[in-house]
This record gives structure tokens, sequence and C-alpha cells, in this order.
């Protein structure tokens, strides 16, 4: 069966390197005068459109069917959400507005949107430190090992 799908995936592959090519042959014999109104790059981008949403539907597909073979990762996962969910509340709620009414009409804001941020960026800030440490952790566990 995995044989299968990767042979299957290696012909979707190939078919969008081979249009990508084709297409990317007739952007450079017409040249930039040629492409003024021409529908060679509506293709490029409906191109771009289909293996976008490929990708996008694969992405999503095997990790639950990874999932569903494997259980036991469920409730990892699971937990890594709840654990996510918390620190997103946690962000939000220490999230704070530093801009003034004037300000916010200048931004064309409210006060929501501007805590809203400011979590998000709270919460990236707080992921990203974490995925440093793991990296450096795991570095300097690996040396040891």
């Amino acid at each position: 069966m995995d044989k299968i799908i990767l042979n299957v995936f290696k012909v979707i592959t190939l078919a969008l390197i081979a249009l990508a090519v084709i297409l990317q042959a007739v952007v450079l014999i017409k040249g930039k005068e040629g492409l003024v109104g021409s529908s060679v790059l509506d293709n490029y981008i409906r191109l771009a459109y289909v293996a976008t949403a490929i990708t996008a539907i694969l992405a999503i597909l095997f990790p639950v069917l990874f999932m569903i073979q494997n259980p036991k990762n469920l409730l990892k996962v699971l937990g890594v959400l709840g654990v996510l969910v918390v620190l997103g509340f946690i962000c939000y709620s220490i999230a704070g507005n530093s801009f003034t009414i004037v300000q916010l009409e200048e931004l064309k804001t409210t006060e929501n949107i501007s805590k809203s941020v400011g979590a998000g960026l709270i919460f990236t800030y707080i992921v990203g430190g974490l995925a440093v440490v793991s990296i450096i952790f795991s570095g300097i566990a690996g040396l040891f090992k």
C-alpha cells in the first residue's frame, strides 16, 4: 500500500513539475511584452493553486490517518493542543492595550483587536523561545549520548 501511494505521489509531482516547466518555457519565449493580457500567467497561478490545495489536503489527511492508526499518539497530540489552548488563554489574559483612544482611531482598530494582537505576539514569543530552548537542549543532550 505504501509503495502504491509513493508511486502516485511521484506521478503527481512529476506532472506538476512538467506543467510548471512548460509554463516557464512559454513565459521565457513570449518575453515581458508578450505576457501583457496573456492567459499564460493565469494558468501559472492556477497551477500554483492546485499545488497548494493538494499540499493542504495532504497536510491535513496524513496526520489524521496517522492518529487513527496510532491511538496512543492521539492522546499526546490532544495533550499538547490542550497545553497550547491554556497558554493562549494565559497570553490573552496578560495582554493589554497600550494605545489611547485617539491612537486606536488613527489606526482604525479597536481595543479588543489590540489586545488580541498583543496576545498573539506574547504567544509567539513564548512558543518561539520554547522551540529555541528545546533545540539547544536536544543539541546538548546529543553530545552526551
